[in-house]
C-alpha cells in the first residue's frame, strides 16, 4: 500500500472520529441544556458568550448564525435565568455587551467540571506536550475551515 493511500485512510478516520465527537458532543448539550432548563440554542449562545468572555449582540448574531431578533429573544431568557446579563458600556451607553453572570458558573459547575477534570487526567497522561500543540492546531483548523463553509452556506441563502 502506498504511503497516499495509508495517508487517505487516515484522514477518512480522523473526520468519522471527529464526526461522531460532534454528535456525542451535541448529545452531551441537549442533556446539559436540559438540566440547566434552558433552550439548545440558548445554551450554544451562552457558551459563545462565555468562551469569548462577553460580546455585542450584533457579535452572537455573527457568531451563532442568529438574527439579531433571534439573539434578543435569546438574551432575554438567559436574563430570566440569571445565566447572562446585559452591560451598558460606559463610554457608549448605545453598545450593550453580554456577559454570563456568577449564577451561570454556580449552576453549571456540576455539568462541566467532571468533563473539564476527565479531559485534563485523559490529555495530561496520554499525550506529550508537541502532540497536545498538534491537536490544538487540528481543531484551531477545523474551526477556521468550518466558519467559512459557514460563511458560504450563509452567502448561498436565497433572499428571505
Amino acid at each position: 500500500m502506498s504511503s497516499k493511500n495509508t495517508k487517505a485512510r487516515v484522514i477518512g478516520r480522523v473526520i468519522a472520529a471527529y464526526r461522531v465527537n460532534t454528535s456525542q458532543d451535541g448529545a452531551f448539550d441537549a442533556l446539559a441544556a436540559e438540566q440547566l432548563g434552558v433552550s439548545l440554542t440558548d445554551l450554544r449562545c451562552l457558551d459563545i458568550v462565555e468562551s469569548r468572555g462577553g460580546l455585542t449582540a450584533g457579535e452572537l448574531a455573527t457568531a451563532s448564525g442568529l438574527t439579531t431578533g433571534a439573539v434578543t429573544a435569546v438574551v432575554d431568557r438567559l436574563e430570566r435565568a440569571g445565566l447572562a446579563r446585559r452591560i451598558r458600556d460606559e463610554l457608549d451607553r448605545r453598545k450593550v455587551r453580554i456577559e454570563v453572570t456568577p449564577r451561570h458558573y454556580a449552576v453549571s459547575e456540576e455539568v462541566w467540571r467532571p468533563l473539564h477534570e476527565d479531559w485534563h487526567r485523559l490529555l495530561g497522561t496520554r499525550f506529550t506536550v508537541a502532540e497536545l500543540e498538534t491537536i490544538a492546531e487540528f481543531l484551531e483548523l477545523s474551526t477556521a475551515l468550518g466558519a467559512r463553509h459557514v460563511e458560504r452556506l450563509r452567502e448561498s441563502r436565497p433572499p428571505q
